[in-house]
C-alpha cells in the first residue's frame, strides 16, 4: 500500500509539473493530477489540504483560479455542507483552445516578419512559410478534433 501511495504521489507531482508549463502553479497542476488519479473523483477542501499538507490559503486560492477557468467545478449533497469539487468534462478544451490562440497569434507574427524580409535570402523566408502552412494544418487539425469532442459530448447529453 505504501509503494502504491508513493507511485501514485510521484504521478501527481510529475504530472503537476507539465501543467506547470501550461502555466498553472504547482499547486493548480499537483490538484489537478490528484483528481485525475484519485478514487473517487470528488474531493472536499478539507481533503486538499490534508492530502497536500498544503496551506488553506495556498489550496483556495489553487481552487478559486481552477473554478474561474472551469477546470474543475463542485456539487453540495442535501443535509452536508462541504463542497465536491471535481474536474469538468471540458478541462483539456480550455487548454487546447489556449494553444490554438497562441498558435494563431505567432502565426500572424511570423507572416508579419516574413513579409519584412528581403528577397536576398529566399531560402529563409521559404522556411518561415513553411513553418506557417505546417502551423495551419496543425490549428486546423486541433480545431476538427475540438469540434469532434463537442459533437460527441452532445450526443452523450441527448
Amino acid at each position: 500500500m505504501a509503494d502504491q501511495q508513493k507511485g501514485t504521489r510521484e504521478i501527481i507531482e510529475e504530472t503537476g509539473k507539465i501543467f506547470e508549463k501550461f502555466g498553472l502553479t504547482p499547486m493548480q497542476g499537483r490538484i489537478i493530477a490528484w483528481f485525475m488519479v484519485s478514487d473517487p473523483p470528488e474531493k472536499t477542501f478539507d481533503e486538499m489540504v490534508i492530502y497536500f499538507q498544503a496551506s488553506k490559503s495556498s489550496v483556495s486560492t489553487s481552487l478559486n483560479f481552477l473554478l474561474q477557468n472551469k477546470i474543475i467545478d463542485y456539487r453540495t449533497f442535501a443535509a452536508d455542507r462541504k463542497r465536491y469539487f471535481y474536474l469538468t468534462d471540458s478541462f483539456f478544451r480550455g487548454y487546447f483552445v489556449k494553444v490554438i490562440e497562441n498558435v494563431a497569434e505567432l502565426k500572424d507574427s511570423t507572416y508579419r516578419i516574413a513579409s519584412m524580409r528581403t528577397p536576398e535570402f529566399p531560402a529563409a523566408s521559404e522556411k518561415i512559410l513553411r513553418w506557417i502552412e505546417n502551423a495551419n494544418k496543425f490549428q486546423d487539425a486541433l480545431e476538427s478534433t475540438l469540434q469532434s469532442t463537442n459533437h460527441d459530448s452532445e450526443k452523450t447529453q441527448v
